[in-house]
């Protein structure tokens, strides 16, 4: 794995309970990424599934499993087209139902992140909290990711935990309606500031049920600068960064003189965080 690696995020739409149309407009979506030279393609929230559901039932009714054909057809996409892949689906298991995104390559599912944190909002107000506390982190060919989906970017103790844990990039696959400007905006630039992080968010653009999205898919360096912002248009944003950078948490303005290092300066058993 060389420093330099080609990361890109869809700004893309998904038709609401049609998992069908969704993994078929995906393979155009990954041949793309793949002829722009990208190792690692993040998609939104719930792509495959959409998200603005009414109930229980019809969230259920365009659930699948993470050992579904479904998933199979995308580990076989991303062998065909020599990437790896992180895509929002509703995930059921047994008799729970869950928010999901799977990380997946041309050899299988490397990882699956269950949202934590449920904001009272189309299928977060039916799907279950998921039980255990393991670290969303999982090694790619680009790196180290770590997952976290939409809301989540409200808790700064869970990127500062995989970014302590190694992470060199967290995707960050969301659903934000145009009422959370704020997270695309803001947020989003201090997360990966804070953390030293490549930060991959993935958004919608268009409407769903009474939901407009925002759009503001983005790729932030591990200084909180701003590489690309897809705004309003729909397609793929593609980078290429540097994964040292996200490697180096220190800030140097004049070497043994002004130096920062935020990691090594925490102190934690002065916090009360519980």
């Amino acid at each position: 794995m060389t420093d330099t690696v080609t990361v890109a995020v869809a700004q893309v739409p998904a038709k609401l309970g049609d998992v069908r149309a969704n993994l078929d407009a995906m393979d155009g979506y990954l041949r793309e990424a793949a002829a722009k030279r990208a190792k690692l393609l993040v998609l939104p929230e719930c792509y495959l599934s959409g998200y603005m559901f009414d109930d229980r039932a019809a969230a259920a009714a365009a659930a699948i499993s993470a050992d579904s054909a479904e998933i199979g057809e995308i580990v076989a996409m991303c062998a065909k087209h020599g990437l790896e892949l992180i895509v929002g689906f509703l995930e059921v298991n047994g008799d729970k139902l869950y928010n999901s995104a799977a990380v997946v390559g041309a050899s299988g599912v490397i990882g699956i992140h269950r949202k934590r944190h449920l904001p009272f909002l189309g299928a977060d107000r039916f799907v279950d909290e998921p039980s255990g506390t393991e670290l969303s982190l999982f090694e790619t060919c680009v790196g180290k990711v770590g997952v976290a989906i939409c809301y989540e970017i409200r808790f700064p103790e869970i990127m500062r935990s995989l970014a302590l844990a190694g992470a060199d990039f967290v995707a960050l696959p969301t659903n934000w309606p145009v009422q959370s400007a704020i997270l695309a905006e803001q947020f989003t630039r201090v997360r990966a500031a804070e953390n030293f992080i490549y930060l991959l968010v993935a958004n919608r653009a268009d409407a769903e049920g009474d939901a407009t999205f925002l759009g503001q898919s983005q790729i932030v360096d591990p200084l909180g600068a701003v590489v690309g912002n897809s705004g309003r248009s729909e397609g793929l944003l593609v980078a290429s960064v540097d994964v040292a950078r996200a490697r180096n948490k220190t800030i140097t303005i004049k070497a043994g003189e002004f130096e920062v290092s935020p990691f090594k300066d925490r102190r934690p058993a002065t916090y009360r965080i519980s």
